[in-house]
């Protein structure tokens, strides 16, 4: 009765190309772009980068975390965050495309948080742009989902939304290999920007055999 299209890449002209105050390019930046619904806790992330910045003193002065979208259903427990942790930056509420697009592909990693669950199998509409700006992703997301299917089961920056110990030493892996050179985040991931492509969409629906 109709036909589904998947998130796919773009590849949007950026208007704007003035990075934002709030947003340090020199430093080791983690992102989490997207609205933070009721069902995306964040503890895990914000326990496992404190958790991260206690082991890894040094880091206070050049990591960073940004959380950047409307999170009106955790906004106490988030104001609670930003008072104890200063390398913590929340923007709850709207932030206009270009800004956040633009952040994506300057931040050192993006992370792609998901509900806890045993399955997700929706693929979140931020996929497409993290594999666009060509950086590692910390993917927060059941064993059984999507993104998890995509990334490979040898995706080395996986964790389950709660799992505040390895998440905290996945942020210490990726801080490290930035500290060695910030190129070292690079995705590099040619086979999901092709699966993200208009030209693989054309051939599945050339393919489709469809009455």
């Amino acid at each position: 009765t109709g036909v589904v299209i998947p998130h796919q890449n773009a590849y949007y002209t950026i208007q704007n190309q003035t990075l934002p105050d709030y947003f340090d390019a020199t430093k080791f930046n983690l992102l989490h772009a997207g609205n933070l619904l009721a069902q995306r806790y964040p503890q895990g992330l914000l326990e496992g980068f404190r958790l991260f910045l206690e082991t890894n003193p040094t880091a206070k002065t050049d990591a960073r975390l940004f959380l950047l979208g409307n999170a009106i259903d955790h906004t106490t427990f988030l104001d609670d965050y930003k008072k104890r942790i200063p390398q913590l930056y929340i923007h709850n509420g709207n932030v206009p495309f270009d800004e956040v697009y633009l952040v994506q592909q300057k931040a050192s990693a993006n992370i792609i948080l998901e509900a806890k669950s045993e399955i997700s199998p929706f693929l979140p509409g931020k996929f497409p742009h993290c594999i666009e700006a060509n950086k590692l992703i910390l993917s927060l997301a059941p064993y059984y989902s999507e993104t998890k299917r995509l990334l490979g089961d040898d995706y080395q920056f996986w964790s389950e939304v709660d799992d505040v110990k390895k998440i905290a030493k996945l942020i210490e892996e990726l801080y490290q290999l930035w500290k060695k050179n910030p190129d070292n985040l690079l995705l590099n991931r040619k086979d999901l920007e092709e699966y993200l492509s208009v030209d693989y969409l054309k051939k599945i629906i050339k393919d489709l055999k469809i009455n």
